[in-house]
């Protein structure tokens, strides 16, 4: 499969090449978001160091390194039996910059920082006394974000003030599903972001030339594929006791979404409770979420948690409860009897942040035209708007997403009608556009309204997403 998206982290990468100065960039992001990938399609015009690390030893480590560098720039002093210590082969790599641009890409840092935990204090040194004032285009990479964020860009680490520039790549958005499946209808695509969010990895594992189903049945259901137990792969990965994250991350999935209610499902105390959905935070498995017009929403007690990765809500709502049956008569019974008759509502679960998504690509594109910092859910005890869009502290935005097989009538928007009034600033509930995101569509009332511009209508399958 060609290479999907990424344009502007690309630019990014290549502008640094074209400045003539001493570059540092950090890059970092979770595991399997295409970060190799990334770097691969950036460089694969020019001629760079491209060295991945692993948990090897020291000592193999910069043997790797050394034929690593060897491969471009041949030395006596890479040659050697014993490779010398990381500070006369950094040294090595500066010399050669001070005569030309080289371009040096250190993969999986943390690996390296863990085999040589003085790595970053000799590569400070190093930058500071000779790195600065050569050509080298120095990145790090890693996928350990909560350790790329406070070990290299904290205030803490030896390299704190080096850096030149840094990049957190995201998950890709749901228009760039398209590349992945130009034979999917928008209605498929967003089906499948349900299931797979952004995560490239994971896309590249459907095609278009199967169903949904069929997709799901064959790259996730059978024991033998990639995704099966991708999840918990990544957690034993990542965390030292993965049983207690996989409980708490399962008891989300299946709704409990405050704090004490994950404490009372998963029979944690609180404490440690707590302190896990920070590091799952730090992972970027999960998210904090609040009404999308709490002014301080980390202080905010209506805070509740999500799993923020599609894949993740879909693993643990439909394979970990049936592995057992699944490792025994296979998928086919398991997509028919617990999936098939629960898809639409899964899907409808998540609908609202890919509409967040939508609507962000429909306003970018000037379909829509909105000026806006941020959009999210709203609720407040019992009444919920799903999704809000704000300028600063001021709603300028509400609509409702409906993935449903019925056409979405007038009650619908008259119901909106009634909470905008409730997240309204004083003065304000009559300058708040409306809107209404569909699957299949609306009626011939509110079809009308449309047409006098009076609430923006969005039908998905009409979006080529």
């Amino acid at each position: 499969m060609a290479f999907v998206n990424r344009e502007a982290e690309i630019q990014f990468l290549l502008d640094r090449t074209e400045s003539n100065r001493a570059e540092l960039i950090i890059i970092y992001g979770r595991r399997r978001i295409g970060k190799t990938e990334l770097l691969r399609e950036a460089f694969k015009k020019k001629n760079a160091i491209f060295f991945v690390a692993d948990l090897g030893a020291d000592q193999d480590q910069r043997r790797r390194f050394s034929e690593a560098v060897g491969l471009l720039f041949p030395s006596p002093l890479l040659q050697t039996e014993t490779p010398p210590e990381w500070e006369p082969l950094l040294k090595y790599v500066i010399d050669l910059a001070k005569k030309e641009r080289v371009v040096l890409i250190l993969d999986e840092f943390p690996y390296l920082c863990s085999s040589q935990p003085a790595l970053p204090s000799i590569l400070q040194r190093i930058w500071d006394e000779t790195g600065k004032d050569s050509r080298l285009y120095l990145i790090l990479c890693g996928s350990f974000v909560s350790f790329m964020e406070r070990e290299i860009l904290g205030h803490k680490s030896p390299l704190y003030g080096r850096r030149t520039g840094q990049l957190l790549v995201q998950p890709l958005s749901i228009n760039t599903l398209k590349g992945f499946y130009p034979g999917y209808s928008p209605e498929d695509r967003i089906s499948a972001y349900a299931i797979l969010g952004g995560v490239p990895a994971y896309l590249i594992q459907f095609s278009d030339k199967l169903s949904l189903a069929q997709n799901i049945e064959k790259q996730i259901l059978n024991p033998t594929a990639f995704l099966y137990d991708e999840v918990r792969f990544i957690l034993m990965e990542e965390l030292r006791d993965p049983k207690l994250y996989l409980s708490i991350l399962q008891s989300i999935a299946f709704g409990s979404t405050r704090l004490n209610d994950i404490v009372q499902r998963t029979g944690i105390e609180r404490g440690p409770v707590s302190k896990y959905l920070s590091v799952l935070q730090d992972l970027r498995l999960i998210e904090r979420e609040t009404p999308a017009t709490e002014k301080h929403p980390e202080k905010s007690r209506k805070g509740i948690y999500r799993l923020s990765d599609n894949f993740f809500r879909f693993w643990f709502r439909f394979v970990l409860p049936y592995r057992s049956r699944l490792a025994e008569s296979g998928g086919r019974r398991i997509m028919e009897q617990e999936i098939l008759p629960h898809l639409d509502n899964f899907i409808g679960q998540v609908f609202d942040k890919i509409c967040a998504e939508i609507l962000r690509y429909l306003v970018d594109v000037g379909r829509i035209k909105l000026d806006y910092d941020t959009a999210g859910r709203w609720w407040n005890g019992n009444e919920e708007i799903d999704l809000v869009a704000m300028a600063g502290d001021t709603p300028v935005f509400a609509a409702e997403s409906k993935w449903s097989k019925k056409a979405v009538g007038v009650d619908v928007l008259k119901n909106l009608e009634r909470k905008v009034s409730l997240v309204a600033t004083e003065g304000n509930a009559n300058k708040i556009r409306l809107g209404l995101f569909s699957r299949s569509g609306f009626n011939k009332e509110v079809e009308e309204l449309g047409r006098k511009r009076e609430i923006e209508l969005i039908d998905v399958r009409k979006i080529e997403l």
